[in-house]
């Protein structure tokens, strides 16, 4: 058994952040970090361009084996815990390796959602979230001449852009009428999906994916109206599913995720949880929920660091997360939930290429999607921070040549 200060399960920029915060803190502390991959700290948000050759994978890599060992963090890969105990304080690896800790940090993320559709497990049909799928990806496209999108949202969004500059014939097959539509609306979608089509690929909509085919490889993708389109490589983005099946039976409260207060703790004593995995309690929207986004994990990671060293950093956030769509850009910001008390307004037009789509609840912005609208972030997640009353200005917000700076304090 090996005995350990601060443990931490996770070894993602929520992981590694909070062990930097605690050791700037404590100086003589023993710090573990325990890690399932097989490599050091890499940036996610890099990956797809890496896979679009903008990239080395050098450079992917945002801490080297000497930032741990300067700070005498332990760095353990190719390691799964496979069982949490809060009573004993124990965790147990795939290895049967057993720690005993004083304080724990869980920051496993989560995993990609496999598509259950017959034939899929052919190699070439891949998914993007670690590194080894970049790599695994990266190596399929090399050989390839046609590609499939499978998936509406972010991830079938990178895996297009990824293939057209990659010169593959790209075909993206969504369930819906147009890309994210039920996220970011109907006018939303059908621009973003155009984005995609001014870049050279197809878009199938209404459409599902019924049988991967092919002999020895995949050759095609089999959809509902019995049609085969041809495929080397087929990129799938169905979501994610937060890593907390190891603890179902550690005494830990867990919903979709690890369920924590504003301090990041859970709900039992010398724990807490950072990162995609934290269902943590969101003082800005008063609700818990999660937040899948690096900027997040990286604050939460900070914020989780110093509540471990007994300070009590209450963590708070107005998320925004963007990615670029060829040419364009696209922005979340703030809570993106639509519910029946949430007002609609859309900023700018589908013709101008510009579009927001504004969400209000009790007068005021809570959460934004930008398309092309860059100038508007800033402005907007100032709004949602300070819970601004839009009421003398609602009439304006649909007409971009209002400017929003103008009414912030």
């Amino acid at each position: 058994m090996t005995k350990v200060d601060f443990l931490i399960i996770g070894g993602g920029i929520a992981g590694t952040t909070a062990a930097e915060e605690i050791r700037s803190k404590n100086q003589n502390a023993t710090i573990t970090i325990i890690t399932e991959e097989a490599d050091r700290l890499y940036s996610r948000v890099l990956v797809p361009h890496f896979l679009r050759n903008e990239n080395t994978l050098e450079s992917l890599f945002v801490r080297t084996p000497e930032n741990y060992q300067q700070k005498n963090i332990q760095f353990l890969t190719n390691l799964r815990v496979v069982k949490v105990d809060v009573q004993s304080k124990l965790v147990t690896t795939s290895d049967n390796q057993t720690f005993n800790y004083e304080k724990l940090l869980i920051a496993t993320g989560g995993k990609v959602n496999k598509l259950p559709t017959p034939g899929g497990n052919f190699p070439e049909v891949v998914y993007m979230r670690t590194l080894e799928d970049a790599k695994k990806i990266k190596e399929i496209m090399a050989r390839s001449k046609e590609a499939v999108v499978l998936g509406g949202g972010f991830i079938g969004i990178e895996f297009a852009q990824s293939f057209i500059k990659n010169g593959l014939k790209t075909t993206a097959i969504i369930r819906e009428k147009s890309f994210w539509e039920p996220v970011v609306g109907e006018n939303s979608g059908k621009l973003l999906s155009q984005l995609l089509i001014d870049n050279g690929v197809q878009i199938l909509t209404e459409t599902q994916a019924v049988e991967f085919v092919g002999e020895a490889k995949l050759e095609g993708i089999k959809v509902n109206t019995g049609s085969i389109i041809k495929a080397d490589i087929a990129g799938v983005g169905i979501g994610i599913h937060l890593d907390i099946e190891y603890l179902k039976d550690s005494g830990i409260n867990l919903n979709k995720g690890v369920l924590t207060n504003e301090y990041l703790e859970t709900t039992a004593p010398g724990v807490w949880a950072a990162g995609d995995v934290a269902e943590f309690y969101d003082v800005v929207f008063k609700r818990t929920h999660s937040l899948g986004n690096w900027a997040n994990a990286s604050s939460q990671g900070r914020a989780a660091g110093l509540n471990m060293v007994g300070q009590r950093e209450v963590f708070e956030t107005t998320s925004m997360y963007s990615i670029n769509i060829f040419d364009s850009n696209f922005s979340f910001l703030g809570d993106p939930m639509v519910d029946e008390n949430t007002e609609l307004i859309e900023r700018g037009s589908l013709a101008d290429k510009k579009l927001g789509r504004l969400l209000i609840r009790e007068e005021t912005i809570v959460g934004a999607s930008l398309i092309n609208l860059p100038v508007d972030r800033n402005a907007i997640t100032k709004l949602i921070k300070d819970k601004t009353k839009i009421t003398s200005f609602k009439v304006n917000l649909a007409d971009l040549s209002f400017n929003l700076s103008s009414v912030i304090n």
